[in-house]
C-alpha cells in the first residue's frame, strides 16, 4: 500500500507509513469523500447535458437564456406566428367598405322638397331631426320630406340661419330611426369621401372622391368658413346632403356649393364648425314665427343652387293639398281669429305637445300658451311631475268637435284619445274631450289660455 503523503510503500497491514510516519486509516477516508464529490460533479454535468439536448441545443449554457413560457406569445396551431401577423392585418377589400357605408348611411339621407325646388339633408339626431342647407328651405316653414324608399312624410323648419348655410328640420315620421354619426374635429387633406344626395333630383346618388382642400373661407350670401373642398361629384339638389368619411361612414360636412365654371370642384360646409349652431336648436328649438321672421314665410328666394322643376313643385303641392302636411297660420291669422287657422293651431299644438313629452322639454310648447296664464303654469309645473319618470305618451287621434268665437275668445271643443305607459310598462287608454280658450296676444298671435276638461 502507498502512502498518499509521501508515496512510500508499505506492507498491507501496516497502520502507520515507514517514510513520513502519517497513519495510513486517514488516507483512505479522504480518498473516498474525493471519489465522492467527483461523481457527484460527473452526475450533475450529465444530467445538464440531458436538459440541453432536450430543448434542441448542444450547450447547457443556453437553457438559462430561453425565455420563461409565460412571457412568450403563443403561436396558433399548424401556423407559424408571422402568418398569424400579417392574416389579422389584412384589412376587407376597400370598395366592399364604401358598399355597406352607402347601403348603411342612405336609409338616413332624405330628398327635400319646397314650392321652389328640392334639396337634400341627412338624420341628424334622435327625434327625426333632419340637417340641411339654408338656401334649400330658406322662405318656408313647412316641407316634404322624402327617404330612400321613396315615402314622402311632412316636415317642419325649426332652425335656420342668415348667417351660415345651415337649417335643421324636424320630421316626426323619423323620430325613431337612429341618427348619423358625425364627426367632431377637422378631417386630414386626402381623406376619402362620400357624397350622398340627389344631385339634379337624381335621387339615392353616391359620389366617391378626395378631400383636396381645407380651410377655404367663401362668402356668397351666406359666410361659409373652413369649408372642404372636394372632388366627388355633387350637382343642384346636392345641397344640404352629407359628406363621408369613406372609411368610417362619420359625415364630416355638409354639402353645399359648387363652382360653376369648373365643376370638378365643390365644397361642403365642415360639420364640427356648425355643430355647436345645430345643437342649440336641438335644444331650443325656432318657433314658427322666428323662422318665418328670418326670410318671410313662403316669399320668393333666390337661391343659386336648388334645382327648380315643375315636377317637384307637383309633388311638393300635391303633398300638401292631400292633407298630408300642415299649413301655416301664423301669418294669415295674425290681429284677427280664422276658423281654419284656429283648427290647424290646436291641432299643430297637440302634435308638438306628443314631441314635447317624449323629450321631456316644456320649452317645446312655450310659445303657443299665453305668458302667466293658467294653461301656462299647469303645463309647465306637469312637465317638472313627470321629469325622468320613464313615462311613454302615444297619440291616436286629436279632432276639434266645436269652434265657438266671442270677441277677442276662442272656444275650441276637442276630442282626443292617446295611450299612456308608465315607467312600469303598465298602459292605460284614454278618451277626453277638452275645450281649450284662445286670445290673442299684443302682437296678434294665438295664445292658449285656459285648458278645461269637459
Amino acid at each position: 500500500m502507498f502512502c498518499i503523503n509521501c508515496g512510500h510503500q508499505n506492507q498491507k497491514e501496516a497502520r502507520f507509513c515507514g517514510g513520513c510516519g502519517q497513519a495510513m486509516g486517514k488516507t483512505g477516508r479522504t480518498g473516498w469523500m474525493i471519489a465522492i464529490a467527483i461523481g457527484c460533479l460527473l452526475v450533475l454535468g450529465g444530467v445538464g447535458y440531458g436538459f440541453s439536448q432536450v430543448l434542441g441545443t448542444g450547450d447547457a449554457r443556453t437553457v438559462s437564456h430561453v425565455e420563461p413560457l409565460s412571457e412568450r406569445e403563443p403561436a396558433p396551431l399548424n401556423e407559424a406566428p408571422e402568418a398569424s401577423v400579417q392574416k389579422a392585418e389584412t384589412p376587407p377589400p376597400k370598395e366592399k367598405e364604401k358598399t355597406q357605408v352607402i347601403q348603411e348611411t342612405l336609409p338616413r339621407v332624405f330628398t327635400i322638397f319646397t314650392e321652389s325646388g328640392l334639396g337634400s339633408g341627412f338624420l341628424y339626431a334622435k327625434g327625426g331631426l333632419i340637417v340641411t342647407n339654408a338656401h334649400v328651405v330658406a322662405g318656408y316653414t313647412d316641407v316634404v320630406v322624402r327617404n330612400s324608399d321613396g315615402k314622402d312624410a311632412a316636415g317642419k323648419v325649426i332652425g335656420i340661419s342668415d348667417k351660415y348655410d345651415v337649417a335643421l328640420i324636424r320630421s316626426d315620421a323619423y323620430r325613431n330611426l337612429q341618427p348619423l354619426r358625425a364627426e367632431s374635429i377637422e378631417t386630414p387633406i386626402g381623406t376619402e369621401v362620400i357624397a350622398l344626395g340627389s344631385p339634379t333630383g337624381l335621387e339615392n346618388t353616391a359620389s366617391i372622391g378626395y378631400l383636396t382642400g381645407l380651410n377655404r373661407d367663401i362668402e356668397l350670401g351666406f359666410i361659409y368658413e373652413k369649408a372642404y373642398q372636394i372632388d366627388a361629384q355633387i350637382d343642384s339638389g346636392s345641397s344640404g346632403g352629407p359628406l363621408l368619411d369613406a372609411k368610417t361612414g362619420k359625415v364630416i360636412g355638409i354639402n353645399s356649393l359648387i363652382m360653376t365654371d369648373n365643376r370638378r370642384f365643390g365644397f361642403s360646409i365642415p360639420l364640427y364648425t356648425v355643430t355647436p349652431l345645430i345643437d342649440s336648436w336641438v335644444k331650443n328649438p325656432m318657433t314658427e314665427r322666428q323662422v318665418a321672421s328670418v326670410f318671410g314665410v313662403y316669399e320668393n328666394y333666390a337661391v343659386a343652387d336648388s334645382h327648380d322643376d315643375e315636377t317637384y313643385y307637383d309633388d311638393y303641392t300635391e303633398f300638401y293639398e292631400d292633407g298630408e302636411g300642415g299649413e301655416d297660420y301664423y301669418p294669415e291669422s295674425a290681429g284677427y281669429f280664422d276658423p281654419d287657422h284656429l283648427e290647424d293651431f290646436i291641432i299643430e299644438f297637440r302634435s308638438t305637445y306628443e314631441t314635447a313629452l317624449y323629450y321631456e322639454e316644456f320649452h317645446f310648447i312655450e310659445d303657443f300658451l299665453l305668458p302667466g296664464s293658467s294653461a301656462y303654469k299647469e303645463y309647465r309645473d306637469y312637465f317638472k311631475e313627470i321629469a325622468d319618470q320613464g313615462m311613454h305618451f302615444e297619440f291616436y287621434e286629436n279632432v276639434v268637435t266645436d269652434l265657438t268665437i266671442q270677441n277677442d275668445t276662442a272656444l275650441l271643443s276637442t276630442y282626443e284619445t292617446f295611450n299612456f305607459t308608465n315607467a312600469e310598462g303598465d298602459e292605460r287608454f284614454y278618451e277626453k274631450e277638452k275645450v281649450y280658450e284662445v286670445l290673442l296676444d299684443e302682437e296678434g298671435y294665438y295664445r292658449i289660455n285656459r285648458v278645461e276638461n269637459k
